[in-house]
This record gives structure tokens, sequence and C-alpha cells, in this order.
């Protein structure tokens, strides 16, 4: 048997992973491995067979002619592989190697390593697990920790292939060393170390995914009953809708899928049970669907003057609602189930708008989550919103975008002011709107599939001509469809031509929501609705009932209302300056108290000084 002439993984089906490719081929010139990464999954080690780490490195050290394989940890001490030659352990005592202590000194085991690499009666191996913990910290080794790895590291600068007429014996008795990340090793001992090769274990392919599907398919109840052209389509759907799942979740999917009585042909609710914990699905609530055919009078009685920009986000959320989002697409499943830019002069309501569709869906405003993209305009920031790499400060916190997308999946992410964020940033969103999920700083995957995504823009208000119309590109007198093609166009070469990313405004499409400018009558729907607001709260916190004449009303309102180009923001902050501020005062300086009434009389205001006429 010549050495190289088989190979580790399913040989029926030809599926094996890079690194056992990259295992099998190194063992004729390497002395050392470092296995990091997805090390506690599943791999295609035989024919039909999914085996763990342990077992698939053993397949492929048992066709290349090695007798036994011994794995070290710290908890279980030293042991024989069970597949391999039980008798090896005697031989081995006989040289001093211990298999009774379950606990072993640093020294001592340095003392296995040197053992096992040159052991000349038969070809063995060894594993040596949870290798990240044998230091606290790999960057500040205590003198015993430096000892043990420069110890490693001149056994693997030592060693040289066995002299051995017999060629079909290997060449070397390797170690193997199990970490989850390459960093928890000392970077000296593994970086650049011609003795070592470094092996990243990674997530499942599709075929890789693809042959357990057909492996899990019988644990489904509809099994037996489908066609087998059907089948092969639903277990094509298990495959691809688990991207960046371990093998071990597909597998837990199928008992799931098994004990829930989920069937095959609803394979993504089972997906989708494991990755959220239930089988509820709001967005085939019965209260969610008869909410949305009440949701125009629902939206339009928090967000007032604006009936395109409402009329349009309901088209897109009923289409949300219908699962119909994409369907033009094959993947339409892995995207959000809706994605909306909003986009327009400031104060006008697109952030209210955003949770006004928060509480029409999920019956609660609070439920969205809102990221200032102003706070994300460096490119480390990215960290902030997917958590730092492994090795660095902060990393198993995680980000703030993947946090909130596993706490609340079923939920609305708002993504305020886009155009301030990084481009690195916009490469998340990309991944986010064309798939549906993103991979956070350990690798692990974030499922947006159940969620609707909303960004806000200014684009489109400023290059206009500076001279004539104060450099905006729309004016508050324009019609809205006016503004409304004015405002596109510059997102549009904004995109296309300022950004460079025309891939990212194509995943958006049509579903840029344009708000206008505040007019006459909505701007007084605004006063008076904020108004209500905060006589409400001065009810609730104070106990004292403050009532306006239509007189002083008015002058309020002729105050607040005067500028239009701030939209209800502005609207909001006069409001506050000429009535919150002087309440505020006459409230604490005449010690008004639970049960009192006030009727303001009228209010003036004069050299930047507002007076209420009680």
């Amino acid at each position: 048997m010549n050495f190289q002439s088989k190979h580790g993984g399913d040989e029926k089906s030809g599926i094996s992973p890079v690194w056992m490719q990259e295992l099998r081929m190194g063992l004729s010139v390497k002395p050392q491995f470092v296995l990091s990464g997805n090390i506690r999954d599943l791999f295609p080690a035989a024919p039909g067979e999914f085996l763990p780490a342990f077992d698939a490195i053993w397949s492929i050290l048992n066709t290349n002619g090695y007798h036994a394989l011994l794995v070290y940890d710290p908890i279980d001490g030293l042991y024989v592989h069970s597949e391999g030659d039980s008798g090896i352990q005697t031989t081995l005592e006989e040289c001093d190697v211990s298999f009774s202590s379950k606990e072993f000194k640093l020294s001592e085991l340095s003392t296995v390593i040197n053992v096992i690499r040159s052991f000349i009666d038969k070809p063995i191996a060894l594993v040596i697990d949870y290798a990240s913990q044998l230091s606290a910290n790999p960057n500040e080794l205590t003198d015993a920790e430096r000892t043990f790895f420069m110890a490693a590291d001149k056994i693997a600068n030592q060693t040289t292939p066995f002299n051995n007429e017999e060629t079909t014996r290997p060449p070397f008795n390797p170690i193997f060393w199990m970490v989850d990340y390459l960093n928890k090793l000392p970077s000296w001992f593994v970086i650049d170390n011609e003795n070592i090769r470094l092996l990243s274990v990674g997530f499942p392919d599709l075929e890789e995914r693809f042959a357990l599907s057909a492996k899990l398919a019988k644990k489904f109840p509809d099994n037996d009953a489908l066609d087998p052209k059907v089948r092969s389509k639903y277990l094509e759907v298990f495959s691809l809708e688990t991207e960046g799942l371990s093998l071990r979740s597909m597998d837990a999917i199928a008992r799931l899928a098994e004990f829930e009585k989920i069937e095959l042909s609803d394979v993504s609710e089972a997906i989708k049970a494991f990755q959220f914990g239930t089988r509820s699905d709001p967005w085939k609530s019965e209260v969610m669907h008869g909410r949305i055919q009440n949701g125009e009078e629902i939206l339009t009685n928090r967000v007032k003057g604006q009936m395109h920009a409402v009329r349009k986000s309901l088209d897109i959320l009923i289409r949300s609602v219908m699962g119909l989002s994409g369907a033009q697409s094959s993947s339409r499943h892995g995207r959000p189930r809706g994605v909306l830019f909003f986009a327009g002069p400031t104060g006008v309501g697109k952030t209210e708008l955003a949770k006004a569709i928060t509480e029409l869906l999920f019956g609660d405003e609070t439920a969205y989550h809102r990221f200032d993209m102003s706070e994300f305009s460096t490119e480390h920031s990215e960290s902030r919103l997917i958590g730092a790499p492994p090795g660095y400060t902060g990393h198993d916190r995680g980000g703030e975008l993947v946090n909130a997308a596993r706490t609340r999946p079923f939920n609305v992410f708002l993504f305020d002011e886009i155009e301030k964020a990084h481009p690195r940033i916009l490469d998340k969103f990309l991944q986010i709107i064309d798939e549906g999920r993103l991979t956070d700083g350990m690798g692990k995957t974030v499922d947006f599939a159940s969620s609707i995504i909303i960004f806000t823009s200014n684009i489109g208000l400023g290059g206009g001509d500076a001279a004539m119309n104060h450099g905006l590109r729309v004016l508050p007198g324009e019609n809205y469809y006016d503004t409304e093609r004015k405002i596109v166009k510059a997102i549009q070469d904004h995109f296309r031509f300022t950004l460079e990313r025309p891939e990212l405004l194509n995943r958006i499409g049509k579903n840029i929501v344009v708000f206008e400018f505040i007019k006459g009558r909505t701007s007084i729907l605004i006063f008076e609705n904020m108004l209500r607001k905060i006589l409400k709260a001065v009810e609730e916190e104070r106990g004292v009932k403050v009532q306006l004449t239509s007189d002083a009303e008015y002058s309020l309102k002729d105050l607040c209302c005067q500028d239009l180009f701030e939209g209800g923001r502005g609207i909001g902050n006069r409001l506050e300056s000429y009535f919150i501020n002087p309440l505020a005062r006459l409230l604490f300086e005449k010690g008004y108290h639970d049960g009192q009434d006030i009727v303001i009389q009228d209010i003036e205001h004069e050299d930047f000084e507002t007076t209420l006429i009680v």
C-alpha cells in the first residue's frame, strides 16, 4: 500500500472537507498540526457516516497505516481511541507514559509529546484536546507555560522523518492541537512555524449539508410518502436554508422535526423553530393580518400629512405579511421580510413611521432596534455592530446588531441616516438584504429573514442652486411627484457615483419611500397632537390640569408653526421653548400641586422671552 494512496472523507460521494484533505496530504511533510474553528462539528469521514473530529481524524490515520490515536484532554487525561490498537497503551506505559493520572502537569505532557514523536514500534498519533486551556493568557505566559510551549516548539523543530526502508510506514507520529481559536495559542509558537500546519475547520459547505440532509430525511414524518423528486427538492431547501449552521445543528433540526411532527415539506418551519426556540411565527398570525387590514388608519393616526409614504409602506408590508417579498427571486426565503428606504426632509415623520410600523406589526412601538449610523462612520465601528474578532477585547460580548437580532429576530431594524455609515458597514447591509443573514465577529451566523429592515436618509435635499434655493434640491412648495422624482434621482446618483455601490441600490430596488415637506394643515395637526401629549404629561406627572383659551392656543400655534422647513421636529422644538419651559417655571415658582387647575389666558413672546398669562 502506498502511503498517499488513500484519503479521508466520504469516498463513495467524494465529499471531503478542505481541512481533511490538507491533513491527509500534510501527514507526509509535517510533524504537528493545529486545528481551529468549527472543531466540535460532525464531518463526512466514511461513506454515509458523519463523525466527530476525533473519529474523522482516525479515519484518515487508519487508512494511511497508523495503528493508534491517543487523545489527551484536561478532564479524562490520556487514553487510546477506541478503534485503535489497545496494545499500544502497554508498550507506552513501559516507556513511563502514565494512563492512570487524570491531571497532567505541563512538564509531564511535554514528556508524553516527546515519547510519542519518537515512538518507532508502530505509527501512532496524539491529539491534545482543549489546547486553548493550557494557558490562561497566551500573551502573558507563566514560567511553566512558557517552558512547555518552548519544549513543544523544540520537539517540532527537531522531529525528522523516520528513516525506514519500509516505504509504507508514515514518516511522522503527528501531534494535533485542538483549539477553538488560533490565537488561543502563543503566536510565536504557531505563526510562520514551518513544522506546524495550521488547519482551519470551517462550517460545512452546501455539498456536505445536502449529503447529511439525505441521511436525516427519515426523521421527518412524511419522508416515506414523498416522491423521490419532491423529497430531493425539500432536501435542497433544507441544505440551502441551513447555510452557516453546523452539521450538528442540522441533526438537531431533524430531531426537533421528528419530535414536533414537522414534515419535510415544512422544513423551513423546522429551521426557524430551531433558531428562534418557538414554532410561533407572528407573520402568520391572524392578529397581525387583522391589524394590517386597518393599517392605513393606524399609521395615519401617528404620521400626519404623509399619505403617499404611508400607502407605499403599507403595500410593502402587505407583501411581507403575505410572504411574497422577493417572490421573483429563487432565494426569497432567505431574505428579510421587507426592506424600506425612507427618504426626504428632516423632521417629517420618517422615524415616527418606523415606530408606527413596529406598533402595527408587533403591538409595541418600543420593540424596534434603532441604530444611528452617524455613530458608525469609522472603519473600526464595524466591530460595534457585529462584534470584535476573536482575540480582541470584548469579542465574547458580541456586537450590538447581532445581539439584538438573536434576542428579537421578529422585529424592525431601523438604521438612521444610512449615508453616514462607513463603506465597510454598507457591505454588511448588502449581506443582510441579499441573504437575510449576517456573520458576526466569531464566525457565527445571525438570521434576519423574519425582520423588517428600514433605512432613513436625507440624501437629495442638498445639491441645488446655492444662490437661488439656499443649496436645496427640493423646496417646500413643490408638489409630491416632483419631490419624489428629484430625491429618488439623487439617491440613485449617490449610490452609483459617490459611493460607487450600485449593487446596494439594486438590492433596495423600488422600495424607496419619499416623504414630503410638512404643509399648512398638517403642521396644525402635528401641533395639536404634541400639545395634547404635553398637557397629558403635566397631569400625570404633577397632578395639575392645564387648559388654554382659544386665544392662548392661537398665539402658541402661531409661534410654533411659523417656519415649517424643520418639519415636525421644528414644531416640537418650538413647543419646548415657547410653552414647556415657561410652564415648568410657572409650576415650580407658584407651587401648583395635585388637584389644581391652571387656565392660560394668553401667551406673549417678546425679546426672546415667553410669558404665560394665567
